[in-house]
């Protein structure tokens, strides 16, 4: 017997796939990481500068549900009605604070994640962001 809930998350992997792919996905989304450089050639060097790794995701972005508008953020403020909701598929990775997302090459500010379900196995995770 399979599990309902891999069965889901890869039910969402085929839906949020792009368009070319057969899926409803749009967009360009990702998150981009900052690798720090590591120490110069000499102690006398300066470091080297940091490279950065781009993790595409398959996913759609539209407006935020009018029942999500006035919510609180942990960051302070409120949900927007010009803010955006993105939902993507698992990439096996986790989003960390000092990633950034970028929808479309834009960089976004992230207001909130949340998994899908809240726990258990992911079947999507759906960012709420800001331009």
């Amino acid at each position: 017997m399979s599990d309902f809930y891999a069965d889901m998350a890869q039910m969402a992997r085929e839906l949020l796939a792009p368009t070319d792919e057969g899926g409803l996905g749009q967009g360009k989304i990702e998150i981009v990481r900052e690798v720090p450089g590591g120490p110069g050639p000499n102690p006398w060097d300066p470091p080297l500068p940091p490279t950065y790794t781009r993790t595409a995701l398959d996913g759609a972005a539209r407006g935020v549900s009018k029942d999500l508008v006035g919510l609180p953020v942990e960051t302070g403020g409120q949900i927007v009605a010009t803010d955006l909701q993105v939902i993507v598929a698992p990439w096996g990775g986790a989003y960390e604070p000092a990633d950034v997302l970028e929808l479309d090459g834009a960089p976004v500010t992230v207001l909130k994640i949340e998994n899908i379900p809240a726990v258990g196995t992911v079947c999507a995770v759906r960012f709420l962001v800001r331009r």
